[in-house]
């Protein structure tokens, strides 16, 4: 393996080769059978492996002392799953309600303290500013897909959010981690959030979560248009066709409501 500058990205690289390595041919890996296939000193390879091994990526058996990949792999695994299953999904409900209320509908998950876009559906009648394109990243805490993700988030996860920046972009957004707090306390009883030109002037939204099938909140689902369509006045209006398709969406994904 060639060598690079920086000791952080070469130790990376060589973590990731390490791990590729594994497959269904070559379940268990040795430090020196990789040592040899990777051109790299034994102590390097075992020290590597010791740090896989200690974040939960590879695992050690304890008879033959080689590596096997480790379980918490399979969380960050079927986290990517999850976001396909959702996709395939939603696609169809999603695009009939774009039709049905002729606004944008967005299907966006969670990463930390942003939301990204995984799908938009537009009405051709209804193109406006692309504020929702497909792979776009944007501040939870100012959209209300996101706000309807961190109101369901576990109190260490959101307090790690809320203890950030939240950074302003209108007279609207909610800055206040206080304020935001209690806003997101409201939304899991509420079942949808709403976000009042908090991202972007004159641009309103509706969103409500999707849930899997242990119940866990995986997605959301909005609405946004204009602010003079999307009123608060239809807010409601709006959240119960949400609500109604998001339901559906998680029954499908093996959610079933106690």
């Amino acid at each position: 393996m060639t060598a690079r500058k920086g000791s952080g990205v070469q130790a990376v690289e060589r973590a990731i080769a390490i791990l590729k390595s594994f497959s269904i041919e070559h379940p268990e890996r040795g430090v020196g059978e990789l040592s040899r296939e990777l051109g790299l000193h034994k102590s390097t390879v075992s020290r590597l492996m010791q740090t896989l091994e200690q974040g939960g990526l590879l695992t050690r058996n304890p008879e033959t002392k080689r590596y096997r990949l480790g379980i918490d792999l399979l969380g960050l695994a079927s986290q990517i799953l999850s976001y396909m299953d959702v996709r395939e999904v939603a696609r169809p409900f999603l695009r009939h309600l774009a039709e049905d209320c002729q606004e944008s509908v967005n299907l966006v998950v969670l990463e930390g303290g942003q939301v990204v876009n995984l799908e938009q559906f537009v009405p051709p009648a209804r193109q406006v500013k692309n504020i929702g394109r497909v792979g776009r990243r944007m501040c939870a805490h100012c959209t209300a897909a996101g706000k309807v993700m961190l109101g369901h988030l576990p109190p260490d996860r959101l307090d790690r959010v809320l203890a950030g920046e939240l950074l302003r972009f209108t007279s609207h957004t909610i800055t206040d981690p206080e304020e935001l707090r209690q806003e997101l306390a409201q939304i899991p009883e509420l079942g949808y959030a709403v976000a009042r030109e908090e991202l972007e002037d004159g641009l309103n939204a509706v969103a409500a979560p999707i849930t899997d099938h242990t119940g866990r909140v995986i997605a959301a689902a909005s609405i946004a248009g204009p602010a003079y369509r999307v009123a608060p006045e239809m807010f409601s209006h709006l959240a119960g066709q949400l609500v109604e398709v998001t339901a559906e969406i998680s029954r499908q994904l093996g959610h079933v409501r106690p």
